[in-house]
């Protein structure tokens, strides 16, 4: 998938080519919300121009605070019969489930150790011949030391 923060970006940060590779949608719109007068990231929605508001096929998210306490976060994992992250990315866990309309999305939900933040990764699975929750991590994998910072407590970066 390469880079997912090259040039060029929708929502300030985030690479078209990954968007196109990940969601297979040539075609789309995007929009992302920040935070603290526009400078650090929060949100980028990616669908089909055509598509409905359940019918994402990349939802990234910030969170800080967390609105999921751990034991939300367990729960979630348990409910979903999530997978622990890779080694090194945690804590954290990558997951499938069902939207409103049957549609299968791969997630993965990652945290700072405290708690504090927690950066959410959403891909609606179907793009040919990806393997959605391998990409929900590479994107993961990527964008937490961007935007939850290399180790618990330290910032992340400004990108606006």
């Amino acid at each position: 998938m390469g880079d997912v923060t090259a040039a060029p970006q929708e929502c300030g940060l985030i690479a078209v080519n990954a968007i196109t590779i990940a969601t297979g949608l040539t075609e789309y719109r995007a929009y992302g919300t920040k935070t603290d007068m526009g400078r650090r990231f929060e949100s980028c929605t990616v669908r089909k121009k055509t598509a409905s508001d359940d019918e994402q096929g990349l939802l990234i998210e910030v969170f800080e605070p967390s609105p999921i306490s751990p034991e939300g976060l367990e729960n979630t994992k348990r409910m979903n019969r999530g997978d622990d992250l890779p080694d090194g990315l945690g804590p954290g866990f990558v997951a499938r489930r069902k939207n409103a309309r049957g549609r299968s999305i791969a997630f993965v939900y990652g945290w700072t150790g405290d708690y504090e933040k927690l950066l959410t990764v959403n891909i609606m699975e179907g793009a040919p011949g990806r393997d959605s929750v391998a990409d929900a991590v590479e994107f993961f994998r990527q964008l937490k030391p961007v935007l939850l910072g290399k180790r618990s407590g330290e910032e992340a970066v400004d990108v606006g």
